[in-house]
């Protein structure tokens, strides 16, 4: 029922602490994970209400390390259930002007992305609480610039080489089996 829609929703009121200063400007930073498979393709997240895909990504609470953050959002985005072991940390990437991405990698086995579930809301203009991203898919790394806004774009191609982030990761280990959340009843509905 809505209480317990209401319960698994997610707070957008948190306390930010991902802010970095830039050239005297406060520069705020968003935290993300690149969810690979062994068939080079990239799990993108489909942004509610708009034309574009993303990965899932947001800001820190308060005491938040930006490994802890990225797992967060993943799991409130996308439903998966990752361990801060099985990443490879990234670094930072100029996004947009005054934001950063601080990103995170893992190599998964493929996984029907469909069994994908969005535990974080938002009111819409209406008023209607509406999940963050409203649909998953396995993306070719060829696709993602057709896929993603510009500005995400142009990091995940530009920015770095997700070919070369394949080989790296399958060179460390094994792809690992993601755990997802449960499908909720409204979900499948």
């Amino acid at each position: 029922g809505g209480s317990q829609l209401a319960s698994r929703c997610a707070s957008r009121s948190r306390a930010r602490s991902d802010l970095a200063p830039d050239n005297g400007r406060m520069s705020a930073i968003s935290h993300g994970i690149l969810v690979l498979n062994a068939a080079a393709e990239l799990l993108l997240c489909h942004a509610t209400g708009s034309r574009y895909w993303d990965i899932p990504k947001g800001a820190a609470a308060e005491g938040e390390g930006s490994a802890q953050a990225a797992l967060r959002e993943t799991r409130e985005e996308c439903g998966l259930l990752l361990d801060s072991d099985d990443l490879t940390d990234l670094g930072r990437f100029t996004y947009r002007p005054q934001k950063e991405l601080s990103l995170h990698a893992v190599l998964v086995e493929r996984f029907d992305a469909r069994r994908c579930i969005c535990s974080s809301f938002f009111h819409d203009r209406r008023g209607r609480l509406l999940p963050e991203m409203d649909g998953f898919r396995w993306t070719a790394f060829v696709d993602v610039p057709q896929r993603c806004a510009k500005s995400i774009a142009t990091v995940l191609t530009q920015g770095l080489s997700l070919a070369e982030l394949l080989a790296r990761l399958d060179a460390v280990g094994s792809p690992i089996e993601p755990m997802l959340a449960a499908i909720s009843a409204e979900k499948s509905a």
